[in-house]
């Protein structure tokens, strides 16, 4: 019987490898230790470019992040992410699972509560669950207004599925019901605040249909607007802003209205406008850019990135505005903004304040990615990169620098030289660089050939195919060894994983659990749990993201299957995956 993993679309070995990566950080006492390295993992990584079937890829990930996760903000930072419609069918059982994660989780504080819920509404939308959300909405009106209004803000942002129309019979009472109570919390709120809210929850029905006889979408979405210009949000209150208007869709409606509508939101980036709006309303355009929105009505926001990038000082902001990404539409027709946009960011990313540093390599990485740089531009990337790798003090910002794929040669021997730092996260940042480059060298330069398979057929045709393996493995086999002394990680002896691949013994439960992950993904199941982790020395070598085989000036990826072009990509006790029940 032929191994599945040999078939792998290249979602599922995109999925496979992100899964694999955030198990080999779970495993990590560094990384379980320190919360603040998880957040900041996760927010760059939410920020990160991502074709759609590339965010769809991370979907057994973020299932697995979020059955290990304790932590409130990092939790937070799962609810905020966003998923591509439709779903590849592929990733419809991943999502399913990711629900299913959600549904177990028991929270252990309000807040807690509030992040499972807002995750909850936006990932199952079925019309079925409504009495559930309207309990919980009524339940919500006893709480005091802080937890009031962040449960409230959870459960407005429910919208139906496309496509659904208001339910008929039994079903009726349940979503009458739901507009009833938003209706009367629209029209008599006990705060600005909860009438904000409830403008956003009525403006989900009227733009699926379900107010045949309220306010229209225009005037609901003018008004959400206006209250969130007029508001002046405390800092408790921030998270409701968030939830709020990360939930809000693109104007539907003709393509001048929703030229007007972005340009009004525009107006809520200005420098005179409380930070939290920026940072909101800036996430907010970033996720239409992604979808692309704009690109659809004509507008292009470089122009004003790059005055606001003149002087935004704040770290939070800066990170919601490098998720912004040109189209080469945008790049050709304005260069002069588009130049500038690259040098503010370059010159942030030498920063020593940590934000700075960390947000300016985001946008820098999306912009190669999505091939906004010249070639001088790509040049000081590389160097910039380097330098970066071997001087970078913060350690949040060195994980980043761990995620991207630079320009040219992999450096192996620098980032082998952080292993010996003194700082735990900076070690963390070093494994996690590495490993990745060696799974890709590995799975590079046997094309299809998967490691740990053991198939002496497929073994014989890939080395026909690539009749310079044996060197480039040999080569690699001597730079891992090395890598491994310098991380104190060297053992004794040598065996082949597969018949014609020496690698350090230390390596194999990484690559065979690898495999694993593949196979069942491939075969449309997922992954039973990782019966060897706990067997495994830890920290463990190093986990497995797309790194560098050879020279290369085009960032790696995934085929996007809405426009057939490769794009680039990246990616704790109830892990075992069972199968989910879907959630049509």
């Amino acid at each position: 019987m032929s191994d599945p993993s040999l078939f792998a679309s290249p979602l599922a070995r995109q999925a496979a490898r992100n899964l694999h990566t955030v198990e080999w950080l779970s495993g990590n006492n560094i990384w379980r230790s320190d919360w603040f390295c998880r957040q900041y993992f996760w927010s760059t990584r939410r920020m990160m470019a991502r074709t759609p079937d590339e965010a769809a890829a991370w979907l057994p990930a973020l299932a697995f992040a979020v059955s290990r996760e304790k932590y409130p903000a990092v939790l937070a930072e799962f609810a905020r992410w966003t998923l591509p419609e439709p779903l590849p069918p592929e990733a419809l059982p991943w999502r399913d699972r990711l629900i299913q994660v959600w549904e177990q989780y028991r929270p252990a504080t309000a807040w807690e509560k509030n992040i499972r819920l807002a995750a909850l509404v936006r990932l199952d939308r079925r019309a079925e669950r409504l009495p559930e959300w309207l309990r919980e909405a009524r339940r919500a009106l006893d709480l005091g207004w802080y937890n009031r209004h962040l449960r409230l803000a959870a459960l407005a942002g429910w919208r139906p599925r496309p496509g659904d129309a208001p339910p008929h019979g039994d079903k009726a009472e349940a979503a009458q019901a739901w507009v009833r109570f938003w209706e009367e919390r629209y029209r008599t709120p006990c705060s600005e605040v909860d009438g904000l809210i409830a403008a956003a929850a009525l403006l989900h029905l009227a733009e699926a249909g379900w107010l045949p006889s309220g306010p229209s979408p225009e005037r609901l979405r003018e008004e959400f607007r206006q209250r969130v210009q007029q508001l002046l949000f405390s800092y408790h209150e921030q998270s409701v802003l968030r939830m709020v208007l990360s939930s809000v869709p693109a104007d539907a409606s003709a393509p001048e209205r929703r030229q007007q509508d972005i340009r009004e939101w525009l107006k809520l980036t200005h420098e005179n406008v409380q930070w939290e709006k920026r940072e909101a309303v800036w996430d907010m355009l970033a996720a239409w850019q992604r979808e692309g929105i704009l690109e659809r009505c004509g507008i292009s926001l470089v122009p004003d990135l790059a005055r606001a990038l003149k002087w935004e000082q704040h770290g939070e902001v800066l990170l919601a505005m490098a998720g912004y990404v040109p189209r080469l539409a945008e790049v050709s027709t304005r260069p002069e903004a588009a130049r500038a946009v690259v040098a503010h960011w370059e010159t942030r990313s030498r920063d020593d304040y940590w934000e700075f540093s960390l947000a300016a390599w985001v946008a820098r990485w999306n912009l190669r990615r999505a091939g906004g740089l010249t070639a001088e531009e790509q040049g000081r990337f590389g160097a910039d990169y380097v330098d970066g790798v071997k001087f970078e003090p913060a350690a949040t910002a060195l994980l980043t620098l761990a995620q991207i794929t630079p320009p040219g040669t992999f450096p192996l021997a620098t980032w082998a030289g952080r292993l010996s730092d003194q700082g735990d996260g900076h070690r963390l940042a070093a494994h996690l660089a590495i490993h990745g480059w060696l799974v890709e060298v590995m799975e590079g330069a046997s094309g299809e050939w998967r490691v740990a398979s053991g198939s002496s057929r497929l073994a014989t045709r890939q080395y026909g195919q690539f009749p310079e393996l044996p060197l480039r493995l040999a080569i690699t086999r001597r730079q891992v060894r090395q890598a491994l002394r310098r991380a104190g990680q060297e053992g004794a002896g040598n065996r082949p994983v597969a018949p014609f691949v020496n690698l350090p013994p230390e390596v194999w439960p990484d690559f065979r659990r690898l495999h694993e992950i593949e196979t069942a993904l491939a075969a449309g199941q997922m992954p039973s749990p990782d019966a060897g982790a706990g067997n495994r020395p830890i920290p463990r070598t190093v986990p497995a993201r797309l790194p560098e085989t050879q020279p290369r000036t085009a960032p790696p990826g995934i085929t996007d299957r809405t426009t057939g072009r490769t794009t680039g990509s990246e990616p704790p006790a109830r892990h075992p995956f069972p199968e989910a029940g879907r959630h049509e």
